[in-house]
């Protein structure tokens, strides 16, 4: 477990689909709550070509947004030099069908980034890009595409290993988001049996010298009410002694450190 205070999993009025709570907000927030560090990991900009999956277009900031957001996460760390560390990141998508893309956006702006975040939200399967998270309904297509809710999670652990087996280059981010995101609508779609990858993904992340994410935003959500990875699975990322950093996901500025206090 870390030993700093810190939320490494932070969002902003930046972000498309999240509130407009000021970034000062977020930052006093965390102030409140004790934190010494707050890391801010926006969802990057979706490589040039790419088409966005999400209905609304939302899945990531637009390029002129991004510069904008570094700028002001630059002053905001020094005017709070004195009270908190404030790490500028980004949360970067791996896109499974152009990987490429995935590495180009991370080396366009990984310069400029304090921290960083690797998750998956989409998998491509056959011809498309399905949303894992995006709704309840939006897994039931990966559930029905794949043909089991089990099928559905080893086809995301699957995404898993490759994205922590690929080289994505100098600045790739070493911490993975929301390990079991499929787990969000578990009470929807519950498990059959347990995913058969599942202990293999665990191992390629020590293999990988992956940290995690150990996210609390799915104890917020009404038909998930476990956190990213769930406790018992915790318990194997421990035994292999992969380092975990507390996040909150939080997309607006209350959630900041949510749930930082559950027993483990």
């Amino acid at each position: 477990m870390q030993l700093i205070k810190w939320d490494g999993h932070v969002h902003s009025p930046y972000c498309p689909h999240g509130t407009q709570d000021p970034l000062e907000a977020y930052i006093e927030r965390a102030l409140l709550q004790g934190l010494e560090r707050i890391s801010f990991t926006e969802h990057a900009p979706l490589p040039e070509g790419l088409v966005d999956p999400a209905p609304d277009n939302d899945s990531g900031m637009s390029f002129a947004t991004a510069e904008r957001y570094i700028e002001e996460l630059k002053t905001l760390r020094d005017t709070y030099k004195n009270d908190i560390d404030i790490r500028i990141g980004m949360e970067f998508d791996y896109w499974e069908h152009d990987v490429d893309g995935t590495r180009d956006i991370i080396a366009r702006y990984g310069p400029e980034l304090t921290d960083g975040i690797l998750s998956l939200h989409y998998l491509w399967i056959e011809d498309r890009y399905y949303m894992v998270d995006f709704s309840k309904e939006s897994f039931g297509e990966i559930v029905t595409a794949t043909g089991s809710v089990t099928a559905a999670h080893e086809r995301y652990y699957e995404g898993i290993q490759a994205l922590v087996m690929t080289n994505l280059g100098t600045h790739q981010p070493k911490r993975l988001g929301h390990l079991t995101l499929p787990t969000k609508f578990i009470q929807a779609y519950p498990l059959e049996q347990t995913p058969s990858n599942l202990d293999e993904t665990v191992r390629k992340i020590r293999q990988a010298d992956f940290t995690l994410d150990l996210n609390t935003a799915g104890l917020r959500k009404p038909l998930c009410g476990l956190s990213y990875p769930y406790p018992e699975l915790l318990q194997l990322t421990q035994s292999l002694g992969i380092p975990l950093v507390y996040g909150s996901d939080a997309h607006l500025a209350k959630d900041v450190g949510a749930d930082f206090d559950m027993k483990w």
